[in-house]
C-alpha cells in the first residue's frame, strides 16, 4: 500500500512539474525579425500592428533594406519602437545574429520590386538572403502586402492604380506565388492578429481577374449611369476591390441584393466613403 501511495505522489509531482514546464514554455516571449523595404503604403497599419505586439511582449529586431533606408525614417522607427538599433546591410556582421533565435518573420512594408525577386527566388541583397533562409529554415513568413498589391486603394488614391490588366495580372500572380510558398499574405493591420493567432481578423483572399477573357465578363457598372455621377450600380455577384476603384468618385453604389463583397472591396469602399446599398 505505502508503494502505492509513493508512486502515486511521484507520478502527481512528475506532472506538476512537467505542466509548469509547458506553462513556461507557452509564456516565453516571442521573437520576431521585421522587415522594412522602400515601400510607405500600409506602412502607418504596420506599425500600429508592431506595437501591439510589443506590448504583448514580442521581441522585434528589426532590419530595413537599402531602399528601406531611404525611403523610410529609420530613426522615428527606431524611436517609436523603443529599439536599440536598426539593422541595415552596413552593420550586419552575421545574419545568424538575426534569425538564430526567431520564431517568425515578419516583413511589415513589401515593394513590388521585393515581392517580385521573392517570387523567383532572388536573394541578391541583406535582407533577401535572411528572407531565404526562412523560407529554407521552415520559419514562418508572415507579410503585409498593401504596397506590392495593385488593387490597394491607398495606391489608387495616389493615382498608381491604372496599370494595364496584364500588368496587375503580373503583380497579383507575384502575390499567389508567394502564398504557395506557405507565407501568410495580410494587410498591416492585420499582421497583429495573425502573428498571434495565425489568421487575419477578415479575409483578404485575392481574386485575379482573367484579362484574357474580357470581352465575356459581366458588366460592372450599369452603363445608364455614368461612373463619375453620385450614385451608381455594380451589377455583378462578386464585387471586388477593382470595381469599387472604378467607381471611386461616385457617393452611392446599388448592388444586388445577393452580391457577395470581398474584405478587399469592403475595405476599399470604406477608404473611399462609398455609402453600399443592396437592391
Amino acid at each position: 500500500m505505502e508503494k502505492i501511495l509513493e508512486n502515486g505522489l511521484l507520478d502527481g509531482l512528475i506532472q506538476k512539474i512537467v505542466d509548469e514546464v509547458v506553462r513556461r514554455i507557452k509564456n516565453q516571449p516571442k521573437k520576431a525579425v521585421v522587415f522594412f523595404t522602400g515601400a510607405s503604403i500600409g506602412f502607418r497599419e504596420s506599425m500600429d500592428s508592431l506595437l501591439k505586439l510589443q506590448k504583448d511582449g514580442w521581441q522585434l529586431k528589426v532590419v530595413l533594406s537599402d531602399d528601406g533606408m531611404k525611403v523610410l525614417d529609420p530613426g522615428a522607427i527606431q524611436n517609436e519602437l523603443n529599439l536599440d538599433v536598426i539593422y541595415h546591410s552596413g552593420n550586419i556582421k552575421s545574419q545568424k545574429e538575426l534569425y538564430g533565435s526567431a520564431d517568425m518573420f515578419v516583413i511589415a512594408t513589401m515593394s513590388v520590386n521585393t515581392a517580385a525577386k521573392l517570387a523567383v527566388g532572388i536573394t541578391d541583397t541583406v535582407l533577401l538572403s535572411l528572407v531565404n533562409h526562412g523560407f529554407m529554415a521552415g520559419t514562418p513568413v508572415v507579410a503585409a502586402i498593401n504596397a506590392c498589391n495593385p488593387d490597394d486603394p491607398q495606391r489608387a488614391a495616389l493615382g498608381m492604380g491604372k496599370s494595364s490588366p496584364k500588368y496587375r495580372e503580373m503583380l497579383i500572380n507575384n502575390i499567389e506565388t508567394l502564398r504557395d510558398f506557405g507565407m501568410k499574405l495580410v494587410c498591416g493591420q492585420d499582421l497583429y492578429a495573425t502573428c498571434i493567432s495565425g489568421s487575419p481578423t477578415e479575409s483578404n483572399q485575392l481574386i485575379v481577374e482573367d484579362t484574357t477573357l474580357a470581352e465575356k465578363k459581366e458588366s460592372v457598372v450599369n452603363t445608364a449611369l455614368s461612373v463619375n455621377s453620385s450614385e451608381c450600380v455594380l451589377d455583378k455577384k462578386v464585387i471586388s476591390r477593382t470595381d469599387i476603384l472604378q467607381i471611386r468618385n461616385a457617393k452611392v453604389v446599388k448592388i444586388p441584393a445577393g452580391s457577395i463583397i470581398t474584405g478587399y472591396a469592403a475595405e476599399a469602399a470604406k477608404e473611399f466613403g462609398l455609402q453600399i446599398i443592396r437592391i
